[in-house]
């Protein structure tokens, strides 16, 4: 997953609820991989928090970050965030480090139903990580 630009996605949690303050993540109910839906008509509602590692040669550039939500065959089933994204060089920073961005969103999906899914985090247009879940009638 890791490409030759050395971005990364360090992890990629989902939760009931994530917060990003200070540099800190901030989760209710995170890292599961099994969602129960009582009403397959109503909209899915939960957070995901993301931490992308970018390399000291990445830094000062724009990327994207983009989220989606994919069935097992591939096909999307809507964007959760796009988001641009840049970081600089703190003066405190040792040269070569990495740095992490954090980036947390909550969201209201529209009803998938009870099946499979992934959640794909790309960079710049290329994946660096997914996570599977399931989606059942509760």
């Amino acid at each position: 997953m890791a490409l030759d630009d050395g971005l990364q996605v360090d992890f990629l949690i989902l939760a009931d609820y994530a917060e990003a303050v200070n540099g800190k993540l901030y989760l209710m109910g995170g890292a599961w991989d099994r969602i129960g839906v009582r009403d397959a008509g109503q909209p899915m509602r939960f957070g995901v928090a993301v931490g992308v590692l970018v390399p000291w040669t990445a830094t000062n550039q724009n990327h994207v970050l983009r989220l989606t939500l994919e069935d097992m065959d591939g096909t999307e089933h809507g964007v959760v965030v796009e988001s641009t994204f840049v970081t600089g060089r703190p003066p405190e920073l040792r040269p070569g480090s990495n740095q992490r961005v954090l980036l947390a969103v909550n969201t209201l999906m529209p009803p998938p139903a009870p099946a499979e899914y992934a959640l794909v985090a790309s960079v710049d247009g290329d994946e660096r990580r997914r996570v599977v879940f399931t989606v059942i009638q509760a």
